[in-house]
């Protein structure tokens, strides 16, 4: 799979096990974490994420470490962090020195190594069907960033003027990120309302062909009887709309009941939840008060429209 070849950090050739750089709120990382707990991987030690002294560098057989990067204190607007996740994103992924990046790659990574409950179907037309769906999931990245910085973060998601002088500093040319671009609007305010209706409803028609997909033959999964990567990706879109006071029961019901059992999972319960339960509801409380008084994200949510899917 896909890595970093001579990364610029000189810690990442010292990580003897597996290390996850990662922040319990962020989407992307939670995909991994659902991964490696999908996988029987435990979260062991949790560990500054720039650490190197010499008992932070070996993660215990059967876990992985922990390095949280705290979006919040805007860590990952850094140098340092920027020498490991050229991107400034989380997750960053190690194992015995060896850096992933992606964090969909990073769960092929992890299949790969560790076959064991594999999450990629054997069956050809459902290993076609699983990578349609994470693909689709990939395209819709961006959409997630701006309709959970809209209807959840809100000012809290806005950077200081020092880290944007950072970022301006180090952001690589083609970073398919393109946070600079990003923050440079959404700290002054100048997105236009149509530019997150338009990203809403484009996470609209993907929930719309899952739901008709699920509705169609009451198949438990995303593509068929066993949960794979696809349910992964998807489920953390949900999670993460959801907490900005989506009404997924009313206009994707079906959805609605694919994602309540994706969220009774062992995995997703502990690779999840565990860290992230008290900032859920936090969130959730919030969007709750909106859609109360009708500024939250129900209101900007389209009617549920029939959707014919294949597959």
């Amino acid at each position: 799979m896909p890595m970093i070849e001579h990364p610029a950090s000189p810690l990442v050739p010292l990580l003897r096990g597996v290390h996850l750089f990662g922040f319990d709120g962020a989407p992307c990382s939670q995909r991994v974490s659902f991964a490696l707990a999908e996988k029987g991987l435990l979260r062991g030690a949790s560990v500054p994420w720039a650490s190197d002294t010499p008992e932070s560098l070996s993660a215990r057989e059967g876990t992985y470490t922990f390095r949280p990067v705290s979006l919040i204190r805007q860590e990952h607007l850094s140098e340092a962090y920027a020498a490991i996740q050229p991107n400034m994103v989380v997750p960053a992924l190690v194992h015995d020195g060896a850096l992933h990046i992606e964090s969909m790659d990073i769960i092929d990574y992890l299949d790969e190594r560790w076959p064991t409950h594999p999450l990629t179907p054997v069956e050809p037309e459902r290993a076609r069907l699983c990578e349609e769906l994470v693909a689709l999931g990939k395209s819709l990245h961006v959409s997630v960033r701006y309709v959970s910085f809209r209807w959840g973060l809100k000012g809290l998601g806005k950077i200081d003027a020092a880290h944007e002088r950072e970022l301006r500093k180090l952001e690589r040319a083609g970073s398919p990120e393109q946070l600079v671009e990003f923050y440079g609007r959404f700290n002054r305010d100048q997105i236009d309302a149509a530019v997150y209706l338009e990203h809403l409803h484009a996470l609209e028609s993907g929930w719309g062909a899952q739901d008709a997909r699920l509705a169609a033959d009451g198949r438990p999964f995303l593509t068929g009887d066993t949960f794979t990567k696809a349910d992964i990706i998807w489920s953390i879109k949900v999670l993460r709309i959801l907490e900005c006071g989506y009404p997924f029961a009313t206009r994707f019901p079906s959805l609605h009941d694919w994602f309540r059992r994706v969220r009774a999972r062992p995995g997703f319960r502990d690779g999840v939840m565990r860290s992230h339960r008290l900032m859920s509801l936090g969130f959730r409380a919030k969007a709750a008060v909106e859609n109360l008084l009708g500024i939250g994200i129900r209101a900007a949510s389209q009617p549920r429209s029939p959707t014919r899917v294949h597959g």
